[in-house]
């Protein structure tokens, strides 16, 4: 993560998570039936009986004269704008509870199945096929107006916040367009180009990519890349099918696609190019900090959490474009609970977040990548560049990045997936296992998770 944030917070927390088991979830959950699938069924049921209490006209409104907005997320939103928004609406407080990546959605649906939760949700887009799945549990956007954004978004991220039946969930954030950070004086001390383009031109392809990280590797015996699961993530998410098809099928095994960032995300590893560490872990910070690695796979956002963690490296790096060119990591939307009490308040709130002017000024301070198309062409942001990253165009680099993306489909289970296969990868870039085994482990992880 994800988002309209700074970073992604792992830490605990703001404030204390729904502490009872909702009475909606069983507490004897039946035979054959996960509690996940329970939290799930719970959800439809009561979402359900939301919509039928609910009026048909219009979504509910507040008679407070002071609102309070709380959002729950995974990633703060920023305070600049939230001040700036408060004080243009002196009736309206926006307070934030911040979760770790993964936990902040578990929350959200065992709040959502206990007929809980925030005024606004902050959902990644790597869960966004859960909590679509689930319409009926969120405000139906198009009763406040919502309809009428659609044109100032990619069409792909808007897309990924319409439910089915037609129902809009969430209103997108940021996408995370990627690119590669590189240590120019790294590159130089093993005889490598240090221009971008140059340096672009080094990998047209992942295989490239790799050969380039044992020619460095070989020249200077430190590592090249953070870690094997950061090239299958960036690679899997070039393609047009990740792990469901367009209807809704599990080609997680089949698809060509992951089978081929599976095989390079090993090669990267078997080859010694990885330092093994996760990002938001203290040895992901040492190691961009202290010059272990000499490259990054980045996301717009991931651009702040450089800039935070290694603060001394500042003009050491500069940006290239990514194997493959195209390619989205991030971003995430903004929905509405259905028994959200202020959700007339909420939506003018997010309406105006997400707007083209506020997008621009989240990329100035944060590098979230705006999802309105106007900005591309707007000089504030083609001819926007990084100091930290040697006044890097990243303006340029990102609108590149997007502009020809191919969205691939997000099933509800897509995260479920996604962290076997990172967890695979994990394995085997600690020597536990090889690829081989481990892709075999996965196989029936992934398939015992679906069934829980």
């Amino acid at each position: 993560m994800k988002v309209p944030k700074l970073v992604r917070d792992p830490g605990p927390a703001q404030s204390a998570i729904p502490s009872a088991i909702p009475s909606a979830i069983p507490s004897a959950i039946p035979s054959g039936i996960g509690r996940r699938q329970a939290i799930s069924l719970a959800i439809t049921a009561l979402g359900g009986t939301a919509l039928a209490a609910c009026s048909s006209g219009s979504a509910r409104s507040t008679s407070s004269s002071h609102v309070t907005l709380n959002m729950w997320g995974f990633a703060d939103l920023s305070k600049p704008l939230v001040q700036q928004y408060e004080r243009a609406h002196r009736g309206v407080t926006i307070q934030t509870k911040i979760s770790d990546y993964d936990a902040s959605h578990q929350t959200l649906l065992t709040a959502l199945a206990s007929g809980k939760g925030p005024d606004i949700a902050q959902i990644a887009i790597d869960y966004m096929g859960e909590f679509v799945a689930h319409a009926s549990a969120f405000t139906d956007l198009r009763k406040l107006g919502a309809s009428s954004l659609k044109s100032e978004y990619l069409a792909w991220r808007w897309n990924g916040g319409v439910a089915s039946d037609g129902s809009i969930v969430g209103i997108p954030t940021d996408v995370g367009g990627m690119a590669i950070a590189y240590r120019t004086d790294l590159f130089a001390k093993a005889g490598l180009p240090t221009d971008p383009a140059a340096v672009g031109a080094l990998w047209p392809t992942w295989e490239d990519y790799i050969d380039t990280g044992k020619k460095y590797v070989a020249a200077t015996g430190k590592k090249f890349i953070d870690s094997g699961k950061a090239v299958f993530r960036a690679e899997s998410n070039q393609g047009d099918l990740k792990y469901v098809d367009s209807g809704g099928k599990p080609v997680y095994d089949t698809n060509p696609q992951i089978r081929k960032s599976w095989h390079d995300g090993v090669a990267a590893i078997d080859a010694g190019l990885s330092a093994n560490v996760a990002t938001y872990t203290p040895q992901w910070d040492a190691v961009v900090a202290n010059g272990t690695v000499a490259t990054l796979i980045v996301p717009a956002w991931m651009l702040t959490q450089v800039e935070q963690q290694a603060p001394g490296t500042k003009g050491k790096w500069n940006i290239a474009v990514l194997p493959g060119k195209i390619g989205n990591d991030g971003g995430s939307f903004l929905a509405i609970p259905n028994n959200a009490p202020h959700a007339k308040e909420a939506y003018d709130f997010i309406k105006w977040l997400e707007a083209p002017a506020q997008q621009l000024a989240l990329f100035k301070e944060n590098n979230t990548f705006p999802t309105t198309p106007a900005l591309y062409t707007d000089p504030a942001v083609t001819h926007l560049t990084n100091p930290f990253f040697s006044n890097a165009p990243v303006g340029k680099i990102y609108i590149a990045s997007v502009q020809g993306m191919r969205p691939h489909p997000v099933g509800p289970e897509d995260r479920i997936i996604e962290n076997q296969f990172e967890n695979g990868l994990g394995r085997v870039d600690q020597g536990s296992q090889s690829g081989t085994a481990s892709w075999s482990q996965v196989m029936s992880d992934v398939e015992r998770e679906l069934q829980g």
